[in-house]
């Protein structure tokens, strides 16, 4: 079945069984690092059973609201303070969620305004374009998805266990990326691509590393894998067959891949042989 890996390709972090679109590409990044201290509710450190231990994050983009351009060449003048555009912190979110007509209000809100896009976590309209795209029904019981509310889902948009702590308070529904600080990173060798789905307790949802595949467990979860009745395949074992990117990831701050090299990369086109594992 077509977006449907294997169970040896499932578990290989190494190789890719389709081409990935984006090889051979750079991206700008800005990365930082600070003390776990920074960032906690009281300025420490807390053991991962601690419901002080879990943080939620989100970015914003912001530009001027006014920005007046006097003629070619010319500096641009700029006036009104900035105004938020865009904001993101669970991958996705807003990209493959959240409606059309609701995307600019949902990119300048804020978290704590998220009851009114509550719909779009707990009925994914995702869900059932997969089904659709999969030639599957319900009824037929070969994509299958949980009736809404998807309640199963809460653990993404709550604080709620396996991330957070139990006796942590749930908070509303809203977009942020929770992070238990108390959770140590998994060892190169131990870590999974599928993150918190594999059980490994460092990776997505629990942040995000940079080496999570967070298209395929996104993807997972929508279709119900977090409820275990749904944890069948093919719920399980949907992906996009790009299992790891082409370039190696550091185990050191910054973490990101080291840049392509201007003169020498190529990019491999979609539908050209590109993957390193067995293309369909």
């Amino acid at each position: 079945m077509a977006g449907v890996l294997s169970d040896a390709q499932d578990e290989n972090d190494v190789d890719n069984f389709a081409p990935d679109d984006v090889a051979g590409f750079n991206v700008n990044a800005i990365a930082i690092e600070v003390p776990i201290t920074l960032i906690t509710s009281d300025g420490q450190r807390h053991a991962a059973d601690d419901p002080l231990a879990t943080i939620g994050t989100w970015g914003t983009t912001m530009r001027p609201k006014i920005k007046r351009y006097n003629g070619p060449g010319e500096p641009a003048s700029t006036a009104g303070g900035f105004v938020q555009i865009q904001r993101m912190a669970n991958p996705l979110f807003n990209e493959l969620l959240i409606g059309i007509g609701s995307k600019d209000r949902f990119s300048m809100s804020l978290p704590r305004d998220d009851a009114q896009f509550a719909d779009f976590a707990l009925d994914p309209l995702l869900a059932r374009v997969l089904n659709a795209a999969y030639d599957a029904t319900v009824a037929e019981g070969i994509l299958p998805v949980p009736d809404a509310p998807r309640l199963d889902l809460l653990p993404l948009v709550q604080y709620l266990p396996p991330i957070a702590a139990d006796g942590t308070p749930p908070g509303p529904v809203a977009d942020l990326l929770r992070l238990n600080t108390g959770v140590p990173p998994t060892p190169a060798e131990d870590r999974s691509r599928l993150g918190l789905l594999a059980g490994d307790a460092a990776g997505f949802p629990n942040g995000r590393r940079v080496s999570d595949d967070v298209v395929d467990i996104t993807t997972r979860a929508v279709l119900g894998v977090l409820n275990p009745d749904f944890n069948v395949f093919p719920n399980n074992r949907v992906g996009d067959g790009v299992n790891a990117n082409d370039a190696d990831y550091r185990e050191t701050f910054p973490y990101l891949g080291y840049a392509h090299s201007g003169v020498t990369s190529r990019h491999v086109d979609p539908g050209e042989v590109g993957c390193t594992g067995v293309c369909p």
